[in-house]
């Protein structure tokens, strides 16, 4: 009795039926019939490419030449020889097999050889130049149709993306709207994981139906047709839908999601409690304090760890929410709490510049690599200072489509009600960092009464030359 292994795959499956793979497995099972053979598995790859051009890995692929070396089959029955594979690398390894492990090959529709002699290894050689060949060239018009259909502004198609209709032209209308609140909340200073978490929490259906993550998010905010473009190979065309949010919006919410620091954190960007990374310690300062639970009677507290000095969390959680709803129940709120607006930018000349200097340090880098001595140093310096200006322009596209997070909680109908809405710690806190400066001064002793201008140390608001005591007489928390 002899084992065999059936591997089906198909380059392109748009709509997720498995339709292509399942034809291929009926003509298998059939041929595997007529050879005698019992099928010990079947290994299938859907929607997934085996040219040349294609990075993506194949799984079921690898198990196949994993358990062939295992000896657990001696046939690999398959609809041709390019369904297998089309790079002439992996030829020779299905040769290795071959010659090294004992296994034979079936095809449904390509001719079958012997690979342990040299006529059938010379047929297989010349069978996977034609198979990359031919798939390269089907690349080549693929890209060149792509890029046609980008100049003609038409849809490309593929699976429904969120916040379009199926026909990749118009927009659905409440998926719309999510995607523009997710903007604003990026620009005031809110986190992905925030959004995740709201956004399961409401019950709000993803385009796929399964759970909203992080990654899905920042993905979708990403994506050039939000801001009614399209970006293929380095050329922007226009999308053929309307535009979700303005081209600055969409190019600040990138910056912003593609800065170095956040994407070396790998642990996370999200925060459990308002003041880490806010609070600062008095004595310590700039130290800011961590967040952490007592080990005896479970409160959480606020500690510096430069000084271990620690505060209890819950009488400043409660004074700065008092402060904050006094102040934007207050009239004349807008006038005392925004700042001042900023001058114009011009965002065309800095996105042309900073292309510029992209380029430019492209030209560089490949200099850099075969210069020597003095010239090498030079073109470093150069470099650095090219890089430095590039962060400078990218600092204020990105501050040019911020949101202030007071300004949006002033722009809703009760933004009491809004700021006590905000379940996202990273929002909460941009709102507090627009407003104060907190620094945490001598901690609270056993039952001490409460005395913001004691525990609260040397805090100052932002844009607001006068004392914390005169503003908090003013806005009526006591406590």
């Amino acid at each position: 009795m002899k084992l065999a292994a059936i591997y089906e795959r198909i380059s392109d499956d748009r709509e997720g039926r498995e339709l292509g793979v399942d034809r291929q497995d009926k003509d298998c099972q059939g041929l595997a019939r007529r050879e005698g053979l019992t099928v010990f598995d079947v290994y299938r790859d859907n929607d997934i490419s085996a040219s040349t051009n294609s990075r993506k890995p194949r799984p079921e692929y690898d198990r196949l030449v994993a358990d062939a070396k295992a000896g657990k089959f001696s046939v690999i029955v398959a609809y041709t020889s390019g369904r297998l594979t089309r790079r002439p690398r992996e030829s020779e390894d299905l040769i290795d097999l071959a010659t090294g492990y004992g296994i034979s090959y079936r095809y449904v529709r390509s001719p079958n050889f012997d690979l342990n002699t040299a006529q059938g290894r010379e047929i297989a050689r010349t069978m996977a130049a034609r198979d990359a060949g031919e798939a390269e060239e089907i690349a080549e018009r693929v890209a060149a149709e792509v890029r046609d259909r980008a100049e003609r502004g038409e849809y490309h198609g593929g699976p429904r993306s969120y916040g379009l209709a199926p026909n990749g032209r118009d927009l659905v209308e409440d998926e719309a709207e999510e995607i523009k609140r997710w903007y604003s909340h990026i620009l005031a200073g809110g986190s992905l994981a925030g959004l995740q978490a709201d956004l399961n929490r409401r019950g709000v259906p993803s385009a796929t139906g399964k759970a909203w993550r992080a990654p899905v998010i920042r993905k979708i905010l990403l994506k050039p047709r939000n801001a009614g473009l399209r970006i293929l190979d380095g050329i922007e065309y226009a999308a053929p839908n309307p535009a979700i949010v303005s081209e600055a919006t969409w190019r600040a919410v990138k910056q912003l999601l593609e800065e170095p620091g956040r994407l070396a954190n790998h642990a996370g960007t999200a925060r459990r409690h308002v003041g880490t990374g806010l609070f600062i310690c008095e004595r310590c300062d700039p130290h800011t304090v961590n967040a952490s639970y007592a080990r005896s009677g479970g409160n959480l507290l606020y500690r510096c760890l430069n000084c271990f000095r620690s505060w209890r969390a819950d009488p400043i959680h409660r004074w700065l929410d008092d402060t904050v709803e006094a102040l934007l129940s207050r009239e004349d709120a807008r006038q005392r709490l925004l700042p001042e607006p900023t001058k114009g930018v011009d965002l065309q000349e800095l996105w042309a510049e900073a292309a510029a200097i992209q380029n430019n340090l492209g030209e560089l880098a490949t200099e850099f690599v075969l210069a020597r001595g003095a010239v090498k140093a030079a073109l470093k310096t150069g470099m650095d200072r090219g890089q430095a200006r590039l962060d400078e322009i990218q600092a204020v596209i990105t501050a040019a489509g911020r949101v202030d997070a007071t300004a949006a909680l002033l722009a809703a109908s009760d933004p009491v009600a809004a700021y006590r809405a905000i379940t996202d710690v990273s929002l909460r806190q941009a709102v507090l960092r627009s407003l104060m400066v907190v620094r945490l001064g001598e901690p609270i002793r056993g039952r001490a009464a409460w005395d913001a201008t004691k525990f609260m140390g040397a805090s100052q608001w932002v844009n607001d030359t006068r004392t914390w005591a005169d503003i908090w007489a003013e806005a009526g928390p006591s406590a």
